[in-house]
């Protein structure tokens, strides 16, 4: 037994001690993923005391306009940057995605100079006045952002992007700590705090290694390259680019319906309840999904056998790992948030519970995701996105007709959760793992440990009364 334990220290050891293998990029990446979580852990309650929700509501429809033409302008075609072998369709690629980025960036400045104004208006973002005019150099940072962060990617240089993730935290987190309390908890100290994250991680990433190829990426630049990849690649934006719009229009479609139906605070209390959820999502989905990626890329171009165990590890894993934090939250999300971060959030911690199981899943899914593009089976990605917007689209729907906000949150909550466990287990189908067993064992160990949380909560409150 003693000699068995030393042998998978050893084993492990040696693992990560070897440049380039999984466990030692996954070791770095989750290490630079977990210090940007405590920088938000620590921070945010400096924050919920600075800002009110309604500035949160306003920042975050402000966020969803940026993030969505951010992903429009590129046409998601840095989603193919791991699939080329060669390093010239590489550099066609990412000359075709800087192309587009300033192409689209110099368009939208023209259309915010002659009507500016009417699209303040049209999104409610009038308190942000002449920062409003930001938005394409944000878009343009947002894209150079996710472009070098694929490119190191495909690289492998785990190190600089966790080091980059590490740093912009700490500076846009201070850049809006330090407004807020200069300005009295204006929006515009989170759209200053964005300013600078993007711009830091801009500059880091561009004086990283990849600044050595620039030269070469330019002299060799030709429009038949970039007419060549923009075809060969042309599912990203057929198939890809509407199911990633759908995707992210209806991970926002809260922000639109409640902005709508019931104001600007409860879009606050929404977008800071699910930005605290994402926390842990991120460390861990930039922890484990570039490696991943690139390691399941790699194992089904060599070892395609070798895919459906590994997925399925890693699936289960993030099963066994989601369970008792999310659990936490979405039984005890009220009361955790009124004492961490004050009375004023506690309807947040009860957003929070409406969404917490749906998380867990959303975390497995990182195993998952990454399969459609390496199967290059993009347009299921399409259908699955319709699927959930859809699903979503009618829980809203209902409770807006009820003129219910938390019925509307509770349904998002449930059908995210149910459409995402349908979508992870059609893509393990792919691999012809057997889902049955697999859906079934899910939800015996999501159901138990959800009774059990709830009745530690009943104990609790029994006891204090």
């Amino acid at each position: 037994m003693k000699h068995r334990i030393k042998q998978f220290v050893r084993q492990n050891l040696q693992a990560l001690l070897q440049k380039g293998s999984f466990a030692q990029n996954f070791a770095v990446t989750l290490s630079g993923s977990a210090a940007v979580t405590a920088i938000g852990f620590l921070l945010t309650p400096v924050m919920s005391r600075i800002y009110p929700p309604a500035a949160y509501g306003q920042f975050a429809v402000f966020n969803s306009l940026l993030s969505n033409l951010s992903m429009v302008t590129t046409l998601t075609y840095q989603g193919a940057f791991l699939l080329p072998k060669d390093k010239e369709k590489f550099f066609s690629l990412v000359q075709l995605t800087v192309t587009l980025t300033f192409i689209t960036t110099a368009s939208l400045l023209v259309i915010l100079l002659l009507a500016g104004e009417h699209v303040m208006r049209l999104f409610s973002l009038e308190a942000m006045g002449k920062l409003f005019y930001t938005l394409p150099v944000l878009m343009l940072l947002f894209n150079l952002n996710s472009i070098m962060h694929s490119w190191y990617q495909r690289e492998k240089q785990f190190v600089k992007r966790s080091s980059v993730e590490v740093t912009t935290s700490l500076v846009g987190r201070g850049a809006t700590i330090g407004y807020g309390w200069w300005a009295g908890g204006s929006v515009v100290g989170l759209l200053l705090g964005e300013f600078f994250n993007r711009l830091t991680s801009t500059v880091s990433l561009a004086a990283g290694t990849i600044r050595h190829s620039f030269g070469e990426l330019w002299r060799g630049y030709t429009w038949s390259g970039v007419k060549a990849v923009a075809k060969e690649y042309k599912s990203f934006p057929l198939y890809m680019l509407p199911a990633s719009f759908i995707n992210v229009f209806s991970s926002q479609l809260p922000i639109y319906a409640l902005s709508s139906g019931f104001g600007s605070t409860p879009v606050g209390l929404y977008s800071f309840s699910v930005g605290l959820l994402e926390i842990p999502i991120t460390l861990i989905g930039n922890a484990i999904l570039p490696v991943f990626w690139q390691k399941a890329a790699e194992t089904h171009h060599n070892e395609p056998e070798r895919l459906p165990g590994i997925t399925l590890s890693l699936f289960n894993k993030l099963l066994y790992l989601g369970l008792i934090p999310f659990g936490i939250i979405t039984v005890y999300g009220d009361i955790l948030f009124k004492f961490v971060f004050g009375a004023r959030w506690e309807m947040a911690g009860v957003y929070t519970g409406y969404l917490g199981y749906y998380y867990v899943f959303k975390l497995m899914s990182q195993a998952t995701s990454p399969i459609y593009t390496i199967m290059e089976k993009q347009r299921y990605i399409l259908w699955s996105n319709i699927a959930l917007l859809s699903v979503r689209g009618l829980g809203l729907g209902i409770g807006l007709w009820q003129n219910d906000l938390n019925l509307a949150l509770l349904l998002f909550g449930l059908g995210s959760l149910l459409a995402t466990f349908v979508i992870d287990l059609q893509v393990l189908s792919l691999l012809r793992l057997p889902i049955l067993r697999i859906g079934l064992r899910t939800i015996v160990i999501v159901g138990i440990t959800l009774l059990a949380l709830k009745a530690t909560r009943i104990g609790f409150e029994w006891i204090m009364l």
